[in-house]
């Protein structure tokens, strides 16, 4: 049977601030095969790493990610919202996190979407990608069509993952990227069935599930021969491989 990749979900989440320095190295702690973070471009033009663009939700701050500087979002506290164990944690930039990490950790990037300047976005990560030569450790997912497309053809050597809610035929995400400009695709966890891997395995789509944290559904998923499968809780995830 093949064993799935294991991805920690914005880092080991459940434990720790999400998308932080620490969630990240714990989540490598926990036996997680790789991290899965979100990326905005903030106003002076760095990737930093957070979920969402308005400040309050998980900072100190107010206002908006992408035109707050580096500077400024480095003095906000990103680590209270979740446990005063973790007040004054900082938003790393996208660099910060790829230095932290193993080199052996895979990192899936997610491109926000509905967001102006997109195509800003999508350059600054294929630099990135390119400067620290990610091209074997490195996916990036997107809602986006049109983010995944501008990348593939800003740099077609990046692996790309097609996130998708909407119970879609197969058929028609081949026809929203027109050519074979995706490698896998990214599911919401409840749409996987024996149909839909079979339809994926016929076009050569690797599936990566999300967001999986319930024992059962994690086996099920397991036996239905899913590529990787990104939860909350990577040590769950690691006792059940291990186990299998």
């Amino acid at each position: 049977m093949k064993r799935p990749l294991n991805i920690a979900h914005r880092g080991a989440s459940a434990i720790a601030p999400e998308n932080t320095l620490p969630a990240f190295l714990l989540a490598e702690q926990l036996g997680a095969d790789g991290v899965e973070l979100d990326v905005l471009l903030c106003g002076s033009g760095e990737l930093v790493v957070t979920h969402d663009d308005d400040l309050s939700i998980l900072s100190n701050g107010c206002g908006r990610v992408r035109s707050t500087s580096l500077k400024t979002l480095k003095e906000l506290d990103f680590g209270s919202h979740f446990s005063l164990t973790y007040a004054g944690e900082k938003i790393p930039t996208l660099q910060e996190v790829i230095d932290a990490l193993s080199k052996t950790t895979m990192i899936n990037v997610e491109i926000k979407t509905v967001l102006p300047g997109h195509r800003k976005t999508v350059e600054a990560v294929a630099e990135i990608i390119s400067k620290n030569h990610l091209y074997d450790r490195v996916l990036v997912s997107s809602f986006d069509p049109l983010a995944l497309r501008r990348l593939r053809s800003v740099d077609n050597k990046v692996r790309i993952g097609f996130l998708h809610n909407l119970r879609l035929p197969i058929s028609i995400i081949d026809r929203i990227f027109c050519t074979r400009a995706i490698d896998a695709l990214h599911p919401d966890e409840q749409l996987i069935t024996e149909d839909y891997m079979a339809a994926a395995t016929r076009r050569g789509y690797a599936v990566n599930a999300w967001t999986v944290n319930s024992k059962e559904r994690m086996i099920e998923l397991v036996n239905l021969g899913v590529d990787a499968i990104i939860t909350d809780r990577p040590e769950l995830l690691r006792e059940i491989l291990d186990r299998s």
